[in-house]
């Protein structure tokens, strides 16, 4: 195709008339005419033709510009990223961000007077429960030991919600922050002051205090499953 022919090409691809486009570029319709038709082999108008009409100059021969031509950079055009069907689905990118799917599970062990150890990796995964639809960074802990029973008994599988809000009377996994391991409490949230979380157990019952400084860190349990 010759340049003429993609001049043509370009200005009614964008609905202009032969005046229109002189209008733009600032000559006679007679002008576009004679290089529409082939009467123009080389033309000053050429870069200003091309950048009202969103043609890459580079893709025009050199010969066909005028002596007067202002050497410009190239028009880069924005290369094309085919994206796959499968991200093309909502849901693959919220499970890409931990909102659906399964949640890992953690093990524990009995760390004695009521205290857990947790295990750093997960053991596996749990299915989802609906309370952890959509939340980021949910989890499940295979509970141990015997101080919440009856709420909580051993081998049942615990759902934490790590971004909720934790309320009065709602049971937690308190962490302890300063510990070398992993250690944690499965308790019962009664209150709190600036220095202390005041928590409870079931078996055996009693209410006592948990420093906040080295308990730092509390995650409220949303469900569970029994075991």
């Amino acid at each position: 195709m010759a340049w003429q022919d993609e001049i043509r090409e370009a200005r009614q691809a964008k609905g202009l008339s032969q005046k229109a486009l002189a209008n733009l570029v600032g000559v006679s319709q007679a002008a576009i005419a004679k290089i529409e038709t082939k009467d123009t082999q080389t033309t000053d108008l050429l870069d200003k033709l091309c950048e009202s009409l969103g043609i890459d100059p580079a893709t025009m021969p050199e010969e066909a510009f005028g002596r007067g031509r202002v050497t410009r950079p190239s028009i880069v055009q924005p290369q094309r990223i085919s994206v796959p069907e499968y991200a093309k689905d909502p849901a693959y990118w919220a499970a890409a961000a931990g909102l659906i799917g399964d949640v890992p599970l953690y093990a524990s062990a009995e760390g004695g007077e009521g205290a857990l150890i947790i295990e750093r990796d997960p053991i596996g995964s749990a299915k989802r429960p609906p309370l952890l639809q959509g939340v980021k960074d949910g989890y499940a802990i295979y509970h141990v030991g015997e101080s919440m029973v009856p709420e909580f008994e051993p081998g049942d599988t615990l759902f934490v919600n790590p971004r909720l809000p934790v309320l009065v009377n709602t049971s937690c996994v308190f962490y302890n922050t300063k510990a070398d391991e992993p250690r944690a409490m499965v308790k019962r949230f009664l209150g709190s002051t600036d220095e202390e979380w005041r928590v409870r157990q079931y078996n055996p019952m009693r209410d006592f205090t948990l420093d906040r400084a080295e308990w730092g860190l509390r995650h409220r349990v949303v469900s569970k499953n029994f075991r």
